[in-house]
């Protein structure tokens, strides 16, 4: 018979609470918090795990999108950039203070070898430093790196360091050669300028360029003027691949600056000899020196061939003197069948003496039968020294194109010309 003390037990909470409740057992809920507890003690590693590896990969990705940005930043300034903080915002969109530290808070570090320290793209690098065109990105996530990279040396060991040996260290490398180019500039001949980059034209002075083999950051301006001080240039683009230019002087105005070696066709005297059968470029002129309104030859009258110190250099063209008397003139031809554009060149000088006369030039491009003034001098004045000219025969291309030396109008002083020469292409 069941008591009043039993009774009170079977009713007190304590006894409830061992009393099964809808068939869930307390022995049943310390099994289940057994296998929760030892599941989380199992799970939780993997997921730490997961987390870490997760910072690592987001850590490789950003130094990837650094290394793009410096890439870019080099294209557009010709130049390294000087520190990571320069990279925000224009080239990697990330705050200042996200690009020098990592996600843990510690230091990253950029380092350009040390013998790009003063690199100028204007003058470029040789073969010898472009295997140097490299840079580092250094980062720890759980100390800094604190890398010393001062010397070519240093720089080969972190470049060569294996971080995977290293817990946490992450190393990007970068290596830039692939957008420099070759420009080769070779000069055949006195004279011309050119211009590469931002800094100061090279120009010749009239005499010979230097020559230049350097690389160049892909989009490098260069351009190529045929005058002896830079201006206005004839030949003018961004570099975009390897390339050669060649000035020739001996081939025509606006072609003398060619990404080949052309090899340009000419007549030309120097007057090396008193004669008027000089030919000393690479093809022969059709005659000789024509007078006309005399016949006296290269070493008398008013067309003679003279030793003096009027001309450029030992022997030259003298016309001129003898006062009074009708226009005479000497002539000489060339064949210049198949040319596409052609040049006169020559150099001239007026001596001292009485004011008065002229001299002119003229192009015929029907074998003298009519002619083209090109330019016309006044003999009213001297000249310190000898003076250039250049002249378009581009239309007065022919088999039998000729230039004439006229002398008219009493003339008193003497005309000095040298060198006198016609290029074709």
């Amino acid at each position: 018979m069941e008591s009043l003390l039993d009774r009170r037990f079977r009713s007190s909470p304590f006894a409830l609470a061992l009393i099964p409740q809808n068939g869930f057992s307390l022995i049943a809920a310390i099994g289940i918090l057994a296998v929760v507890t030892i599941g989380l003690s199992l799970i939780t590693p993997a997921f730490i795990q997961i987390w870490k590896q997760r910072h690592q990969d987001q850590e490789d990705q950003q130094l990837q999108r650094m290394a793009k940005g410096i890439l870019t930043y080099l294209e557009r300034n010709k130049a390294f950039p000087p520190s990571l903080a320069s990279l925000a915002p224009d080239y990697v969109p990330f705050p200042t203070a996200q690009l020098t530290t990592n996600a843990r808070g510690f230091p990253r570090y950029y380092a350009v070898h040390p013998n790009m320290a003063g690199f100028n793209n204007s003058t470029g690098l040789t073969v010898g430093e472009l295997v140097d065109t490299r840079f580092l990105l250094i980062t720890n996530l759980t100390q800094a790196a604190a890398p010393i990279i001062t010397t070519p040396a240093e720089f080969e060991t972190w470049w060569t360091t294996d971080e995977s040996l290293v817990p946490n260290l992450h190393i990007h490398r970068g290596n830039v050669g692939h957008v420099f180019y070759s420009l080769a500039i070779t000069p055949e001949g006195n004279g011309a300028s050119y211009f590469i980059s931002t800094t100061p034209s090279t120009d010749s002075g009239g005499g010979l360029l230097p020559t230049h083999n350097a690389f160049h950051l892909m989009g490098t301006m260069v351009g190529f003027d045929e005058a002896t001080t830079y201006a206005i240039p004839e030949v003018q683009f961004a570099l975009t691949t390897n390339i050669d230019y060649w000035f020739t002087p001996t081939c025509a105005v606006g072609k003398q600056w060619n990404p080949l070696d052309p090899i340009c066709k000419m007549v030309r005297d120097e007057f090396l000899a008193i004669a008027f059968n000089g030919n000393d470029g690479t093809q022969i002129w059709s005659n000789n020196w024509q007078e006309t309104g005399e016949s006296d030859g290269p070493t008398s009258g008013q067309f003679q061939v003279v030793a003096d110190a009027q001309c450029a250099a030992g022997n030259c063209f003298q016309i001129g003197g003898g006062g009074s008397g009708p226009p005479s003139h000497v002539s000489r031809e060339v064949n210049l069948s198949g040319a596409t554009s052609a040049t006169l060149t020559f150099s001239y000088r007026r001596g001292a003496g009485i004011n008065g006369g002229s001299v002119q030039v003229s192009a015929s491009s029907n074998g003298g039968t009519t002619w083209t003034i090109l330019d016309t001098y006044n003999m009213n004045g001297t000249d310190v020294s000898q003076i250039q000219e250049t002249f378009d025969l581009t239309p007065h291309i022919a088999a039998n194109t000729q230039i004439q030396f006229k002398r008219f109008n009493n003339l008193q002083r003497l005309f000095y010309a040298d060198n006198v020469q016609i290029a074709w292409n």
